[in-house]
């Protein structure tokens, strides 16, 4: 094995701990005040070639959405595309692994239903058992954010 083949097996040997079938509880937040969506729903993984995380999403409200999430040696960062029923373009991301954490954090960029690019962070922590915590969080008017999803994955039995 090269040493670049290598260093990308080392990279991507995070992406193990995401293959298999998970149980999704998610809650969406529209908005500062506003009232909490709640729904369910199924989150399925797998590795490709041993380096692509290839991921197929859907809620019981009939979201879907499919993402490939790799690394990228020229960047050395993580990359990812992800694109989903609601989004009107392929999501890019970039993000970095944090190992003392467990924490992935991406920052992607969409083009926004009402035009231009909105950039938002995802984060995703997995827990001691096993459990993931992935959070959105968008910019707001007043130059915080709003974690507009959260979900909580657990492994299906």
């Amino acid at each position: 094995m090269s040493d670049s083949a290598r260093a990308i097996a080392e990279a991507t040997a995070v992406f193990e701990k995401d293959v298999g079938d998970w149980d999704a509880e998610v809650v969406i937040q529209p908005g500062p005040g506003a009232a909490p969506i709640r729904q369910t729903g199924r989150y399925q993984a797998r590795l490709t070639a041993g380096r692509w995380l290839v991921v197929d999403y859907q809620t019981d409200s009939g979201f879907q959405g499919h993402g490939v999430y790799g690394w990228d040696p020229a960047r050395g960062k993580y990359v990812g595309s992800w694109v989903d029923s609601l989004q009107v373009s392929i999501a890019r991301s970039e993000g970095t692994w944090d190992a003392a954490t467990r924490t992935m954090t991406f920052v992607t960029e969409a083009a926004a239903a009402s035009g231009g690019t909105l950039r938002y962070r995802e984060i995703t922590q997995t827990e001691a058992d096993g459990t993931q915590v992935y959070r959105n969080l968008v910019p707001v008017a007043d130059g915080g954010e709003l974690e507009l999803v959260r979900t909580v994955y657990r492994r299906r039995a």
